[in-house]
């Protein structure tokens, strides 16, 4: 098996990164830093996953685990002092994969985005560059669910519904689920602008569809983070057709990570 490896520039991470790369070695995995490894793992938190999935263009003919030496760690696979098993387990595939599916998403615009696609594994964000209101309509299938007026919106898989989308009133999706939700963003509630202030949860298998309701247009589409900006966007496409392979401890219960990263 031939394994990438993707480490969080800190001297904790580049500690253990040296441990792991000497153990892996030693069992007889080949060391990869170009696009011919089966298995991608990264050492550090949670940021460092996430950065990991998006220097390998969301590949779906790999696999990925990923060493903890940050906070929380809440997609982590292992601990950094449970390397020895975890090596032990990739020898005897002793592991469960867990699927997690992620956002792709298209860019309608009168400017160079135009036709641009993107990958998310948390959430995709619209706000107003300027952050002033947005006024935005929100489709599914292309049947108008709301029109909005606010911060803007988000809308997260289940993996991204622990991030950005649960700091800002979203729910806690279970990853077995297969849903998409959208989050207004401070909605404003008033005799002119009548918002639904509740995320909705609908089938990833909807497409959704933001469209902003005016042109007055700047508008940032912020993907895991990283904002694009638009400077004359017609529209967002959201589907969610495809997932990654992750490698959990064979014991990894969801409910139970859950319990030990947010609730305790």
């Amino acid at each position: 098996m031939k394994i990438r490896l993707f480490t969080k520039e800190n001297e904790v991470s580049e500690s253990v990164r040296n441990e792991l790369e000497e153990k892996l070695v030693s069992n007889g995995y080949t060391l990869d830093n170009k696009d011919d490894y089966d298995l991608a793992i990264s050492v550090g938190g949670d940021g460092k996953f996430i950065s990991m999935l998006h220097a390998c263009n969301f590949n779906t003919n790999k696999k990925y685990a990923s060493i903890n030496t940050g906070n929380l760690g809440f997609n982590t696979t292992v601990d950094a002092d449970e390397i020895n098993s975890f090596i032990k387990d990739l020898n005897t595939n002793n592991f469960i994969v867990e699927k997690y599916k992620f956002l792709n998403i298209k860019i309608n615009s009168n400017d160079e985005y135009d036709g641009t696609t993107y990958n998310a594994i948390n959430e995709v964000i619209l706000r107003n560059t300027l952050l002033t209101t947005l006024y935005l309509t929100t489709f599914i299938n292309n049947k108008m669910l709301y029109k909005l007026a606010g911060d803007g919106v988000l809308v997260s898989t289940p993996i991204g519904s622990t991030a950005h989308s649960m700091s800002v009133g979203g729910g806690i999706i279970d990853n077995n689920l297969g849903a998409l939700q959208i989050v207004p963003l401070a909605p404003i509630n008033s005799a002119i602008n009548k918002n639904i202030a509740s995320p909705f949860i609908t089938s990833d298998k909807n497409k959704i569809i933001i469209k902003p309701i005016n042109k007055e247009n700047s508008i940032s589409v912020i993907v895991d983070g990283k904002p694009i900006p638009i400077k004359d966007l017609i529209s967002v496409e959201i589907t969610c057709d495809n997932y990654l392979e992750v490698i959990k401890d064979v014991d990894y219960n969801n409910i139970i990570n859950l319990n030990n990263k947010i609730y305790k």
